[in-house]
């Protein structure tokens, strides 16, 4: 393998065991590996054979790699609420730390927005409307119309949502490039190459509305399948010359 190509780490904190039903993904290709969902996503963007992408389920038990490894990251999303005071939360913060020590790149969805916010001081609370669920229009700020994260989108484009909680709160030094009213802080820009979204560019509508099937199937039919729905992943990868534009 090219050793000059980047190399791209994906931490999946989707859930432990017995938290969900693995079963309810057996029709998605991999199954609930949310590792080869962001593969597949990556290769439709035409940036599978440009990076070395490799994932690490610290839900499981898998071990962070040294930061120094990494020449960038994407913190997935979870079931698990950032409140859970899990061992394995409590490690990967530890090592966010580390790694933001490298100063490259990170992007974090979903849970992982909350849990990077969360480490900045900001709250992270229950959505005052209750469980949000579908395909759905932020708002892009100024900032983030301006901003080479949201190259390509309109100025509301549609996100896929799956939030009980959020970010209640802008955290000190970061940027607020999308929002809505249930979510004030749908997009942050942190400062050094840090960003995160409440929303999920790394999940197709199929496996978003997979996920609600054993609670709220009703919420099945709010997904929608999207043109540039994953085209935020490109911006994260190429914005911060991991590879080239």
């Amino acid at each position: 393998m090219d050793r000059k190509m980047k190399r791209v780490l994906f931490v999946s904190m989707i859930g432990q065991p017995g938290r969900y039903d693995a079963s309810i993904y057996d029709a998605l290709p991999g199954g609930d590996n949310e590792v080869h969902w962001v593969f597949l996503q990556l290769r439709a963007l035409g940036l599978a054979d440009k990076i070395e992408f490799h994932g690490v389920f610290v839900c499981r038990g898998e071990a962070l790699p040294d930061p120094d490894t990494a020449d960038a990251v994407i913190l997935g999303g979870s079931y698990h609420s950032v409140h859970d005071d899990l061992d394995w939360q409590h490690a990967t913060r530890r090592w966010l730390q580390q790694y933001r020590a490298t100063g490259r790149p990170l992007l974090g969805i979903c849970g992982g927005h909350q849990m990077i916010a969360e480490a900045e001081g900001a709250p992270v609370e229950p959505i005052a409307s209750g469980q949000m669920a579908g395909t759905k229009p932020v708002s892009l700020t100024a900032a983030g119309r301006a901003h080479f994260l949201f190259h390509g989108y309109p100025s509301e484009p549609e996100c896929h949502c799956a939030n009980e909680e959020h970010v209640a709160a802008l955290p000190g030094g970061a940027t607020i490039l999308a929002t809505r009213s249930e979510l004030p802080c749908a997009a942050l820009d942190h400062g050094g190459d840090w960003f995160s979204t409440q929303f999920h560019p790394e999940a197709t509508a199929e496996a978003m509305a997979t996920s609600w099937r054993p609670t709220r199937p009703e919420f099945m039919q709010n997904y929608r399948a999207l043109k540039n729905g994953s085209l935020l992943l490109k911006n994260f990868l190429e914005g911060t010359g991991v590879v080239g534009a």
